[in-house]
């Protein structure tokens, strides 16, 4: 829920306490009362009780600006009807009336009001979830997008889940969820994906729990067309980006006289596994996953430590 800062009533009401009519002097004129503004001050700071006041009267035109349909914050273009109430950018294509005075909508612009956005600073649409940082509105989308309190989707390969939630939550999620994610512990493990010569879009997901963290490992077979088949490996770390760039790992297959390895830095689950365009993934195509598989399964070796830890050559 979106907070609303005080009302112009409110503001009235704190400065009318105040003032203090016993510190006016009976022959003196009190400059406030004039319209003008006096900072009391405490060396060359603003006193706390003007501080207070800038913050409040900031609250209040900020709350001018929600939307009285999804109840976000106006950014320009800001949209009115003819009675001059606001609706944000993103929902007035969505309306043929006022949702206020149900007037029919027009496409008038409040220029003032886009004047006065671009002088504030607006909370993070994340704050419920703990963000405390207050953004210009022409950094505002960039923020929420790279915001460490947004809501985390669903890192399951298969896109079809629809869940949203804090990191913390996510680990938690998968095992009990999606039911076929393996979870292995160890730094250095062997994850087996079973009947990969099936035909058809499949996937192999098992999440490693190793130096403190969970790892997502994926291995992704995506049909290209007839007779043609790719296999994706990757290795996403459940944590931020910056988490991420703290590891690397390495994945390894052995078998049949032959050998193949591959190492690169886990992606944060942040990033989606969907787009394998340019993607920093292994690339298998489906006649090398035959060489190396037995049984039809393909054993995967994965090793993960940490990028500034020693490997041995």
């Amino acid at each position: 829920m979106l907070s609303r800062g005080q009302s112009a009533p409110e503001l009235a009401s704190l400065n009318n306490e105040d003032q203090k009519p016993d510190d006016v002097s009976s022959g003196s004129p009190d400059p406030a009362a004039a319209g003008e503004q006096v900072a009391i001050q405490d060396g060359d700071k603003p006193s706390m009780a003007i501080r207070n006041l800038d913050r409040i009267f900031s609250q209040f035109l900020v709350s001018l600006l929600e939307c009285p349909v999804c109840f976000g914050y106006m950014m320009p273009p800001i949209m009115q009807c003819s009675r001059g109430h606001l609706i944000c950018s993103t929902c007035r294509p969505k309306l043929t009336a006022c949702p206020v005075c149900r007037v029919t909508m027009s496409n008038i612009r409040n220029l003032a009001m886009e004047k006065v956005a671009s002088k504030l600073v607006f909370p993070c649409k994340h704050s419920s979830c703990g963000c405390r940082i207050n953004v210009s509105y022409t950094n505002k989308k960039d923020h929420e997008e790279d915001c460490e309190f947004r809501p985390y989707v669903c890192p399951y390969p298969d896109d079809k889940c629809v869940w949203q939630g804090p990191l913390k939550d996510i680990y938690d999620h998968l095992v009990t969820t999606h039911e076929n994610v393996i979870t292995m512990e160890g730094s250095d493990i062997v994850f087996l994906a079973t009947n990969v010569n099936l035909e058809g879009a499949l996937d192999w997901t098992m999440v490693q729990s190793c130096h403190g963290r969970h790892f997502l490992l994926s291995l992704e077979k995506i049909h290209l067309g007839e007779g043609c088949q790719q296999y994706f490996a990757a290795c996403r770390m459940i944590g931020t980006i910056r988490d991420a760039a703290e590891f690397v790992y390495n994945i390894g297959l052995d078998a049949n006289n032959r050998i193949l390895r591959w190492q690169s830095k886990p992606r944060s689950i942040r990033e989606s596994f969907v787009s394998f365009t340019n993607a920093d993934f292994l690339v298998l195509n489906k006649s090398t996953v035959e060489l190396f598989s037995e049984d039809g399964n393909l054993a995967l070796n994965v090793v993960i430590r940490k990028a500034n830890q020693s490997t041995e050559n």
